[in-house]
């Protein structure tokens, strides 16, 4: 395994256990002390059960304080498969499965969902879980548009729910350690920062075909809100991320994770740029339609600079890198660098002691359920998932449209732009809808 590569699945599950031990007085899973009687059992239900479900079914199953009830998925292979893995957890055959998701979020036994299908749906999922009283970790990126994650967290706080976007990287002490030395001025006067993501790790040219849709996937559903198109299995599952439609390629795959860190380290979790440039490249023929290239630049009224760009040496894991008055910092998920020596060793001597103390998660999952149990805001609540997504779909917008685009942060809109303004959300197919 190139050691320059961590998986997902990997890091949830690594983080889970460097965090523990790096993190152990602060705070501990409520499993911990014996939580364990059917009355204190968080219920939950997945929608979407495909890539990304795996490592969360794999590690929930884990916890003796969780009871995972029901599946959903619009492909019967995916959903028999997490079934049965949830069956043959518990030595039962309890767990139900459905195509529908509001079969699912109807359930009044279930508390939580996990939100774990392709970006398009995130929104819909998420919402009429909260609608019906549960829940809910959404995958990053947290939705497909602008308009989406606002109308996502406004749910949120309607209903009342606790609303954790998969940005797992805030529950690794790496991460939350550089964070808040910046924060607290370890860097001096910030002035830019710069975030590397992987190029595309698939292609399709412009022979694709149409093809019969495969007995027991629900294709019309799959593709929901979405225009509708032929099915092709180039098109569906993992690939859905390289398609417009559906997802925003690299920049919300990757980049919802880095952006995600310096937003955190400016502490702008609530905010956003106010100007954003973009100079990408788009494919103009085959089945796949997101950048092949990404290159934006975003400015804060601070005068920080934030790029973002794809790199081309072949390292399957992005990093972000923050310059300042004492020289740069740079964290990834395999290692933290920095200009010299004694940044690194003051990272690590003052984490908890500045003024700024941000706060400190085991790990992910065990983040959202102690908020669930107290009610309080996880790590990475939708607000803030849906800044950071923002700041990804603002890349896109500008670099399709290749001209420098204003930003109010506050209004959540672009200055004097009409067409940018447009870009901010997208038509959704009948009978779908937010509303």
């Amino acid at each position: 395994m190139n050691p320059l590569f961590l998986s997902r699945r990997a890091f949830l599950r690594n983080t889970s256990l460097v965090s523990a031990a790096a993190a152990f007085p602060a705070i501990l899973p409520s499993r911990m002390f014996g939580q364990t009687a059917p009355s204190k059992k968080i219920t939950i239900g997945f929608i979407g059960t495909g890539n990304i479900a795996q490592g969360h079914l794999e590690t929930l199953l884990g916890f003796d304080d969780v009871r995972i009830l029901a599946v959903c998925d619009v492909d019967k292979t995916h959903r028999d498969l997490a079934a049965a893995k949830v069956n043959t957890g518990y030595g039962n055959r309890d767990c139900a499965a459905y195509n529908d998701f509001r079969e699912l979020t109807a359930r009044p036994d279930i508390d939580a969902v996990m939100v774990c299908t392709p970006d398009n749906w995130h929104a819909l999922n998420a919402i009429e879980a909260m609608r019906n009283g549960k829940d809910v970790y959404v995958e990053k990126p947290l939705t497909l548009t602008i308009e989406e994650g606002r109308a996502l967290v406004a749910a949120a706080r309607k209903y009342g729910r606790v609303a954790q976007t998969g940005t797992q990287q805030r529950s690794s002490r790496r991460f939350h350690d550089t964070a808040e030395f910046i924060r607290n001025g370890g860097m001096g006067k910030l002035s830019r920062i710069e975030i590397l993501i992987p190029a595309n790790n698939k292609y399709v040219g412009a022979n694709w075909k149409p093809e019969a849709v495969p007995a027991g996937l629900d294709w019309d559903l799959w593709v929901g809100p979405a225009p509708f198109q032929p099915y092709t299995r180039q098109g569906c599952h993992y690939n859905f991320r390289f398609i417009l439609d559906y997802a925003a390629g690299q920049v919300t795959n990757w980049g919802a994770h880095y952006i995600d860190i310096a937003q955190w380290a400016l502490g702008m979790d609530e905010s956003g740029p106010v100007e954003v440039v973009g100079d990408g490249e788009f494919p103009t023929t085959g089945l796949f339609s997101t950048a092949t290239k990404v290159d934006f630049t975003c400015r804060y009224a601070s005068g920080v600079t934030l790029r973002c760009r794809t790199r081309y040496d072949g390292i399957s894991d992005g990093n972000v890198r923050f310059f300042g008055d004492r020289g740069w910092v740079d964290v990834s998920r395999s290692a933290s660098k920095a200009s010299g020596p004694e940044l690194l060793k003051e990272i690590a001597a003052q984490a908890g002691k500045g003024a700024v103390k941000l706060p400190v998660s085991l790990n992910h999952h065990d983040n959202f359920l102690q908020a669930i149990r107290t009610r309080g805001r996880p790590i990475s609540d939708v607000e803030f998932g849906h800044r950071t997504t923002s700041i990804c779909n603002l890349g896109n917008i500008a670099m399709q449209l290749k001209r420098p685009l204003k930003w109010d942060p506050v209004a959540e809109r672009f200055t004097d732009d009409a067409v940018a303004n447009r870009m901010r959300g997208r038509s959704m197919r009948g009978p779908w809808s937010l509303v």
